[in-house]
């Protein structure tokens, strides 16, 4: 939430300074310009063959379904170089987003003995059957851009937090993330640095929930602010019929 006195592109509309209005702040438009994050090749390409070239640059780097994309395009990259499972058929590799978000955690939360749960995804979702350094490559990969996500997405939450002043409360994600031990690790350390938590603190001040249909909580806490300030007579913004 907001006031209406802050957000320069209300400036003409006459609305109280101190008026609640809730944002949408769709930053994963961020930096559509390419002027600030570094990309890499794969991110690059991922653009380009989108349906919207030049749209949602953070989006592209950070959410889960283009990470799982990176990791394909990476791996099919250095297969084609020969580097990785040389002489394999890479059909299934070779079919864009034939991967979602749980293939990337599935491989990064793998703790059986030599990495067993990630040779048997890897065949049976991919076709390829990985050696013990092929194995513990895909590991650190996925970890990587999973790390990448985690740390891009922190810091659209820092910023927000910083702007408001805000020092405790929750942060609802979507349960994939949320459910996962290590991303909400991972997710409190980077948070905890941008916004200079303590480092033997006891708890984490900001703490990931899981949102359980975020949208439709979102809509109808709105509503019922809206209600209650036409209760009060406050009309302000209200479309009259």
């Amino acid at each position: 939430m907001e006031n209406c006195g802050s957000i320069s592109k209300l400036g003409g509309h006459n609305l109280p300074a101190n008026l609640p209005m809730a944002i949408n702040c769709e930053y994963g438009a961020f930096d559509n310009e390419h002027l600030v994050l570094p990309r890499t090749k794969y991110d690059v390409a991922i653009d380009e063959e989108s349906p919207r070239p030049g749209e949602q640059a953070f989006e592209k780097m950070s959410a889960g379904m283009y990470c799982s994309e990176i990791f394909r395009q990476i791996i099919l990259d250095l297969w084609t170089r020969q580097l990785v499972f040389k002489g394999q058929n890479a059909t299934n590799l070779k079919v864009p987003y034939v991967l979602n978000i749980d293939f990337m955690f599935d491989l990064e939360e793998d703790f059986s003995n030599k990495l067993s749960k990630t040779k048997t995804l890897l065949k049976s979702v991919l076709q390829l059957d990985a050696n013990d350094a092929e194995l513990l490559f895909c590991r650190h990969i996925v970890e990587m851009i999973n790390t990448r996500s985690i740390r891009l997405s922190t810091c659209g939450v820092s910023a927000i937090c910083r702007k408001k002043g805000i020092k405790s409360g929750h942060v609802a994600a979507d349960a994939v993330m949320a459910s996962r031990p290590r991303l909400k690790a991972r997710w409190a350390q980077a948070l905890g640095e941008v916004l200079d938590w303590p480092q033997d603190r006891e708890s984490d001040p900001i703490i990931m929930t899981i949102a359980r249909d975020g949208s439709g909580v979102g809509a109808a806490v709105i509503s019922a602010m809206t209600l209650q300030r036409i209760a009060d007579g406050d009309l302000t913004g209200v479309k009259q019929k």
